[in-house]
Formats: structure tokens, C-alpha cells, sequence
């Protein structure tokens, strides 16, 4: 095993980063010197495109707060307060996330209750938010005056402070190696026997299987038309990545339902979501799918195949298997928009 602590403690835990952020900048630890404190300070506050109105020198203690809680109703995963010499509190209020991504309503509530709790002047508070693993490429709530800090600023802002101590050492190349992880999927897929190697792909550092698919697809959709245009996130069973574009609501048969794309894991797949408040019977959705299978099976020379005839709140109609291992990226993403261009109108005249 590693012998680094981040490694054997668990890169996917936040309390790690927390700790190590809250080791650097708390003025109690000594053996970080304030003026690399201070430089951490100032090179998030650039990154937020703000310039620091405090000097080194103004600073009177710096405090922090992991797991911050306001009673029972809510915690923050780390809380920075800065006091100063004849200037207001300033405060760094920080949401961590490794391989999730927080819903926007967390953000909004953390936001509006702490500015309550501490009843400061917002232009005093900063809110970040820092993505250490494949959250960074999973799709983005809607922020909240949050500013985000993926892998790169995050190295960007904590790298090169020659501070000589292994806690600072280890985290380093902690991020170095997660960092050079996401950009190395490629070679990595060509490396490993077999996709689902669980083996080989611990033994990469790789944390499995949602976060492993994250990066796969953020490579995957580089090679479509439509690249801007897919949203990778977790669907719950399986990871997610959902043509955003193609969400489409119909009357079928009197029933209001929802159709959508999505790739689950290596499956391309036509969805349907029903209206639980007056759900389409199952024997009119298995009517469904086999309209679709019939115009699909058309358009893409019966490439794919119809689904099982399962019956719930969301339902697979139709599936394109693809090889993530063997096939070509740029040839399996041509096939998939080919497919949105021949089928996608087609669910659309029903």
C-alpha cells in the first residue's frame, strides 16, 4: 500500500482535505509561518477575483471550523475566520465535495443561513466551493454566489509553499495524483485487461465504479457534435451521462410521460419517465416500446435492442451496447449522434 496518510486514511473522505486546509491556515500551528498562511489567503481571494483588502501584518488570529454547525439544522464543512486588527471578521466559508456534487438548495440554505447566523456584511464572507475528484467534471448546480474550485485552482492555490512537513508533503501529492488521474483515463483504459478489472483499477488509486465512469465519460462526450450538451452525474443504480438537450414531455395514448437519452455505464439508452399521479398502464407502455423498437430497429439497421418489459417510474425502451474498452471513442460517439439525428425526430412525431 502507499505509504502516503491520504492514501491510507481515504482521498474520497472530505474530513481529510478539511484537515489539512484547517493544519495550514490555523494560526495555532506554528510551523506553517503566517506569511504562507497569508499567501493562501491571497491567492484564493485572486481566484475569486477579488483583491485582499487585509495586509499580513493586519492579522489577528485565524480559526477553523470543520463540520461548522448551526445546532441541528445544518453544517458547513469548514468554516475559516480571519480577525483582524481594526477591520471587520472576514470569513471563508467552504462546501467540500470528492466524487458528489451538492444540490443547489444546500448551497442556497448555507449561503443565507450562515450570513443570518453570523449577521456579517456578505461582502465580508467568501463561499467556496472545492471539487477534489471526479465532482469536478459532474454537472453543476446552480451556485449561489458560490465560486468553484476545481482540482487545478485548488493545486493552483495550496501548491509551492515550501512549507517542510509530510502533512503538507503527503496531501500534495495526493491531489498531484488524483489530478494526474482524471487526465490519464485514456491510457489507464488501454492498460487494463478489462473494464471491470476491480484489481487493476484499486490499484490505480481509482475509486469505483461511479467516479471511474465520471472520467470516462467527461472523455467521452469530447468526441460529440453535441459535447456541451451532456451532463454527467449519478442516476442512483448506475452513473449518468444524460443528453440535456433531448428531454422531451408527450401525451401518449391520454398519458403525460417524458422521454430522455442517457448512457448507464456502457449502455446507450432511450428512456421514458411516466406521471405517477396517472401512470400509462404497462401493457400501453410495452405498446411503447415495441412502437420504438420498430422505428429504431429501422434507423440504426437494428444495431440496438428493445429493453425487458419492466414497469416502474422510469423505464428503458430501447439500448445501444457500446465497448469502452475495444472500441474507438470518436467511432462510438459518431454512432451516438447519428443516432439523436435519425431517432430523436422520430420520438418526437409520436
Amino acid at each position: 500500500m502507499n505509504g502516503n496518510f491520504v492514501s491510507i486514511i481515504g482521498y474520497q473522505f472530505e474530513r481529510v482535505h478539511t484537515g489539512v486546509i484547517s493544519w495550514i491556515l490555523e494560526t495555532k500551528n506554528v510551523l506553517v509561518t503566517m506569511d504562507r498562511k497569508y499567501e493562501v489567503l491571497r491567492r484564493i481571494y485572486r481566484m475569486c477575483n477579488q483583491t485582499i483588502n487585509f495586509k499580513e501584518t493586519d492579522i489577528q488570529n485565524i480559526t477553523c471550523s470543520p463540520e461548522y454547525s448551526f445546532g441541528r439544522k445544518r453544517k458547513i464543512d469548514l468554516v475559516v475566520r480571519v480577525d483582524l486588527n481594526n477591520q471587520s471578521t472576514k470569513y471563508l466559508v467552504i462546501e467540500m465535495k470528492v466524487d458528489s456534487i451538492p444540490y443547489s438548495e444546500q448551497l442556497n440554505g448555507t449561503r443565507n443561513d450562515f450570513l443570518q447566523d453570523k449577521n456579517c456584511n456578505p461582502d465580508d464572507a467568501s463561499f467556496l466551493l472545492f471539487l477534489f475528484g471526479s465532482a469536478q467534471v459532474c454537472v453543476q448546480p446552480v451556485l449561489h454566489s458560490f465560486i468553484v474550485f476545481r482540482l487545478p485552482e485548488i493545486r493552483e492555490v495550496f501548491s509551492g509553499l515550501y512549507i517542510d512537513h509530510h502533512v503538507y508533503d503527503d496531501w500534495i501529492e495526493a491531489l498531484t495524483d488524483e489530478d494526474f488521474r482524471r487526465m490519464d483515463i485514456m491510457k489507464e483504459l488501454e492498460i487494463t485487461p478489462k473494464i471491470f478489472d476491480e484489481k487493476y483499477w484499486k490499484g490505480r488509486g481509482y475509486h469505483l465504479w461511479f467516479p471511474l465512469f465520471y472520467y470516462i465519460y467527461f472523455e467521452l462526450k469530447r468526441y460529440s457534435k453535441y459535447s456541451v450538451q451532456w451532463d454527467i452525474y449519478s442516476g442512483s443504480n448506475n452513473p449518468v451521462m444524460n443528453w440535456r438537450d433531448g428531454w422531451l414531455k408527450k401525451k401518449i395514448l391520454g398519458y403525460n410521460v417524458e422521454f430522455y437519452w442517457e448512457f448507464n455505464y456502457e449502455d446507450f439508452i432511450l428512456k421514458v419517465l411516466l406521471d405517477e399521479n396517472n401512470k400509462m398502464p404497462q401493457d400501453d407502455l410495452n405498446w411503447l416500446r415495441d412502437e420504438i423498437a420498430t422505428f429504431c430497429n429501422y434507423e440504426t439497421m437494428k444495431c440496438g435492442k428493445s429493453t425487458q418489459n419492466r414497469y416502474g417510474k422510469f423505464n428503458s425502451l430501447y439500448k445501444w451496447k457500446f465497448d469502452f474498452k475495444t472500441q474507438d471513442f470518436a467511432q462510438i460517439m459518431k454512432e451516438v449522434d447519428e443516432i439523436l439525428d435519425k431517432v430523436h425526430p422520430k420520438v418526437i412525431s409520436l
